[in-house]
């Protein structure tokens, strides 16, 4: 514990997810000026009138320059690559009071509604992210679904930036439709960067320089704070815990760069340990992750009661079980998308140009896996 006493269990549910430890760029040279991470904000930094760079510009920044941009002086955005995004005019609007009395009131409402909202989505997303292998170029698209998808995406984007060429160039991405977390759209990015005191640079960090930041092209970026909107240490799950298995194993050094869990919740050798949004289980094609969260609780649910009414004290998956979900899924993970070798900057994919946080499987597919424990897989002890 963090007061240094020690709980003991018998069960052991990691629930810290895959985006929990803040990514900051380890990058040559230091700031004497304020500078904080999006996920670690320092709220005793008042931005108003100030000179901000804020380096990165996918899921967080694509939120928080609309947001910031009103107090700033001047916001400066460096972006490594452009983002997909999809219309959805009504992302920020709030909930009527009419749907908020139906939600409340009207049985099975909250029900459907919720259904109706994410279903739709679900796996519909993923005939886009699949590989057709004889379509041409793959650096464009990756099949005929995914090109239209890249059409549609793409008329979304021009229709916003108009006759601005140069910023046409720097926001509209030329990799793969998907292939990248797609980002839901009302128009306030755009509208935002098309502001007079706000300007989108494509370049890295090259390194700090006081009350700069010196981009990958030389360029030197005054400010008065700087905000990391980096991401997160995506490939790097459970960091910095340490959970030992039996023999004294580390789970972390046995992953190595290939985190892996048997639908994304077991592992051998560490009975009776549980992964919620564990390795694997992350969407990129749509639907909700919270109902990949229900999931994953049920089936831990499941195996519990199996434990009980088993008479065992622990369980853990077979090593073949494992290792058969994990060779399965990293064939399927390798004809879609993401796993594209024409995608430069992709958090997703790991040093190797592996990816092993998405589920590549139907969520429907899954729910289906993970409604009841078959004990067979499992050894008990």
């Amino acid at each position: 514990m963090s007061d240094g006493s020690t709980l003991t269990s018998t069960v052991l549910i990691s629930a810290v997810g895959q985006l929990n430890r803040p990514n900051v760029p380890d990058v040559p040279g230091e700031l004497d000026v304020p500078a904080f991470h999006t996920a670690q904000w320092d709220h005793s930094v008042d931005l108003t009138g100030k000179d901000v760079v804020m380096v990165g510009a996918a899921a967080t920044g694509f939120q928080v320059a609309p947001a910031i941009a009103d107090r700033v002086g001047s916001l400066t955005v460096l972006q490594r690559s452009a983002q997909w995004m999809f219309p959805n005019p009504n992302y920020h609007e709030p909930v009527g009071e009419g749907m908020r009395w139906a939600l409340r009131h009207l049985p099975g409402y909250a029900r459907w509604f919720r259904f109706l909202i994410f279903f739709p989505s679900c796996d519909t997303g993923l005939a886009a992210a699949k590989v057709d292998p004889d379509w041409e170029p793959q650096e464009r698209s990756v099949s005929e679904i995914n090109d239209f998808a890249r059409m549609m995406f793409t008329e979304w984007i021009e229709g916003q930036v108009g006759d601005d060429a140069d910023l046409l160039a720097k926001v509209l991405p030329d990799y793969p439709a998907t292939g990248k977390r797609t980002l839901q759209d009302n128009g306030a990015w755009l509208r935002t960067l098309q502001r007079d005191h706000v300007e989108l640079v494509r370049a890295g960090v090259e390194r700090l320089d006081g009350d700069a930041v010196i981009d990958s092209e030389g360029r030197r970026h005054s400010a008065d704070v700087v905000v990391w909107a980096t991401g997160f240490r995506y490939n790097e799950p459970l960091t910095p815990l340490r959970i030992r298995g039996r023999d004294g194993v580390d789970l972390r050094e046995q992953w190595g760069t290939r985190p892996r869990a048997y639908l994304g919740v077991t592992v051998p050798d560490f009975p009776n340990f549980f992964c919620l949004y564990g390795p694997g289980t992350n969407l990129a094609s749509g639907g909700s992750i919270i109902l990949a969260s229900e999931c994953e609780v049920s089936y831990v649910m499941a195996c519990l009661d199996g434990l009980l009414a088993s008479g065992s004290s622990s369980l853990a998956p077979r090593q073949e079980v494992y290792d058969d979900y994990y060779e399965r899924s990293q064939a399927e993970m390798r004809t879609m998308v993401w796993a594209s070798p024409h995608i430069a900057h992709n958090y997703y994919t790991n040093d190797d140009g592996e990816v092993h946080g998405l589920n590549p499987w139907r969520l429907v597919d899954y729910w289906a896996w993970t409604r009841s424990v078959d004990l067979a897989e499992y050894e008990l002890t």
